[in-house]
């Protein structure tokens, strides 16, 4: 990867809809030799799709917090259970196999408070296998998820 192809993802998770004439002109490069860039990234799976930022609030999801899960039993069979039926629940924004006192790590959402509740209490701890469970509820997001740190790949 070298310093074109780092421009592209930077520009590209600050704005997916960039057209490719822009990237171009802003690397010196010809646009179908951007776009052969760009396909070539995707084709490596390295650009892997194209999504909108969407404001939880404005949607009705006012309560965020990350849920830490400790599991009964560390056998395969439950290990697949638990995740398969966190893969279901779509307030489960993201999911995490961890190291340390808890082997996931949730980024749950839900409409309030009392909705949050109910996803931990009625979904999550009545999965299989589920052994203790923390809560942290988020007051404020202090800095968004900007995408990764390309700059800091070593590629």
């Amino acid at each position: 990867m070298d310093d074109i192809d780092r421009h592209i993802l930077k520009a590209l998770q600050q704005d997916g809809r960039k057209k490719n004439s822009e990237l171009a002109k802003e690397t010196g490069l010809a646009p179908s030799t951007m776009l052969d860039r760009v396909k070539k990234l995707e084709s490596k799976g390295i650009l892997k799709g194209y999504q909108a930022v969407v404001d939880p609030e404005k949607i009705g999801l006012m309560a965020q917090g990350f849920a830490c899960i400790s599991l009964d039993r560390h056998q395969v069979k439950d290990i697949e259970v638990l995740e398969n039926q966190i893969k279901k629940i779509s307030n489960v924004r993201a999911c995490y196999h961890i190291t340390g006192r808890f082997d996931y790590l949730l980024h749950v959402v839900a409409p309030d408070l009392g909705d949050l509740g109910k996803l931990i209490k009625e979904k999550l701890a009545t999965i299989p296998g589920m052994g203790k469970i923390e809560t942290f509820i988020v007051y404020a997001e202090v800095k968004p998820d900007q995408g990764w740190p390309i700059d800091a790949a070593l590629t």
